[in-house]
């Protein structure tokens, strides 16, 4: 981790921090543009969160005990930034004012938790550099004590991870694995299935005795013992993290469970379409309701309204 960098930087970090608690679609693209444009930021903004998980332990336990945190949390990470890189320190130091000793308490579990709603994205900087983006309806697992360690519960996330040959990176997906050294790739998981897609690099996917390579354009799916591999233009995987979604030849129950997850949007899918399969690009910056124009269009079905989504027919 960065222990220094120019102060114009972490007063930029601060800002999307704030910025991107209740921030657009629009806000978390030029979020990750500004992430990737410089090492510098990634580590700014990874002292931030680190601080501010601090702060939210504190005050957690400030409310189990019935004490009042006396700065709230804008007000505090302003603090941050007239202090300058002392980030760790002062978050130690507001713990300790509001409750005392941390370990008179028991501390905080090692587990990290993540869950977002349908239509809310994430990203989370890793500790050493990476960061994951994660869309809706997702609930990942990150191990406080060892970041080059997580586990996928459910939904989708993008793994952008810094290269580490003697501790690589490890993706638990229920009793299987995904193991890294350096790279960007793309997972989905629901109860059935496991989707895998290798941006950039190289993965090692794991299940009991099985060992399956994916390099740059791999895919894997995995259906319980079953694994198919194949193929994908590196430039669709991910692409939702960048308001596209692509597909060729995928089954429309994957179509709307991408487009609930994504936009929050409740879709019935009629029997009688799922067989059918589609190939092409939804772009998701449209409202909802010219998304599902366009959607229907792009398909060739009817896109019903209901009372909480949508409902697909022939």
């Amino acid at each position: 981790m960065a222990r220094q960098a120019d102060q114009s930087v972490l007063d930029e970090a601060v800002a999307w921090h704030l910025r991107t608690a209740e921030g657009s679609e629009a806000d978390w693209d030029e979020f990750v543009a500004w992430l990737e444009a410089d090492p510098q930021h990634n580590a700014a903004y990874e002292m931030v969160v680190d601080a501010e998980r601090e702060l939210d332990g504190a005050v957690r336990m400030a409310d189990v005990r019935g004490i009042t945190a006396v700065q709230t949390r804008d007000s505090w990470l302003q603090t941050v930034v007239r202090a300058g890189w002392r980030i760790p320190a002062i978050a130690a130091g507001v713990a300790l004012a509001v409750f005392g000793t941390w370990a008179a308490s028991g501390g905080l579990s090692d587990a990290r938790e993540i869950v977002t709603a349908p239509g809310e994205v994430r990203t989370i900087a890793l500790a050493g550099g990476g960061r994951i983006v994660i869309n809706g309806g997702t609930r990942i697992v990150l191990d406080r004590s060892d970041p080059r360690k997580a586990e996928l519960k459910v939904g989708e996330a993008q793994f952008s991870v810094q290269p580490d040959p003697v501790h690589p990176f490890a993706l638990t997906l229920g009793n299987q694995r995904v193991v890294d050294i350096g790279t960007v790739f793309n997972v989905f998981r629901s109860e059935r299935t496991t989707r895998i897609e290798v941006a950039e690099g190289s993965v090692r996917f794991e299940d009991g005795e099985t060992r399956l390579r994916l390099d740059a354009g791999g895919t894997l799916i995995a259906n319980g013992d079953r694994f198919v591999e194949g193929s994908k233009p590196v430039a669709a995987i991910g692409s939702w993290t960048r308001g596209t979604l692509v597909y060729r030849d995928a089954p429309l129950v994957d179509v709307v469970g991408d487009l609930s997850r994504n936009r929050g949007i409740a879709i019935e899918l009629g029997p009688e379409l799922s067989d059918r399969t589609f190939t092409g690009v939804i772009q998701l910056g449209d409202n909802d309701e010219e998304l599902r124009t366009r959607v229907g269009r792009l398909l060739g079905i009817k896109i019903a309204r209901t009372a909480d989504g949508w409902a697909l027919t022939r």
